[in-house]
């Protein structure tokens, strides 16, 4: 079946661009092929750049003291709730050198990060990012390939795992609001 796929489905992805103007090397890359084991920058610099080892050899240098993705989103998640505090807080928390800031990481890495409140696209747009989607895999894939159970249903299925959790941001509002961080901003301010 893989060789089957790449046989059919490269050359269908050359054919389409190659006669684009400014376009001498295609590369096709397929995260779906190992998805447990795709590190999109190592990958896309040292697989498909083959003009600049150098950033090969930084990605992969990189790579090595790199974050497991649970935690690399924590820290995305704390970075975003430490923007928006400082456009919310009522404590006058201005300056990154204040030392509340490791006391609020704190309590911030306390939280249950599968049940924190987060805000997500509305359903009509994830209705048009879904339709969007299923319409782009059509026209970049073989239809005997979308019309598997790989294809479409695979795609609504994986779209649907992670439309309300990787595409959602924390509702910041909604946890400095809540009557424990009352308490702790309260706390804090005094302190």
């Amino acid at each position: 079946m893989e060789t089957y796929f790449h046989t059919t489905y490269s050359p269908a992805v050359y054919q389409r661009y190659k006669h684009s103007t400014g376009i001498y090397n295609i590369s096709v890359a397929n995260m779906h092929y190992d998805a447990a084991n795709f590190d999109s920058t190592e990958a896309f610099l040292c697989e498909h750049l083959d003009q600049a080892p150098r950033a090969c050899e930084v990605a992969r240098f990189n790579k090595k003291d790199s974050v497991n993705p649970s935690a690399s989103s924590n820290w995305m998640d704390w970075m975003l709730f430490r923007e928006r505090f400082r456009r919310h807080n009522s404590i006058g928390l201005i300056s990154g050198e204040d030392e509340r800031w490791e006391r609020i990481e704190e309590k911030f890495n306390s939280l249950n990060m599968t049940s924190i409140p987060r805000v997500c696209l509305p359903d009509d747009m994830k209705d048009k990012l879904l339709q969007l989607s299923l319409e782009a895999e059509m026209a970049l894939t073989p239809e005997w390939w979308y019309r598997s159970e790989e294809g479409l249903e695979g795609l609504k299925f994986d779209f649907e795992e992670k439309i309300n959790s990787q595409l959602c941001v924390i509702d910041t509002k909604a946890i400095l609001m809540s009557p424990e961080w009352q308490i702790f901003l309260t706390e804090l301010e005094v302190s």
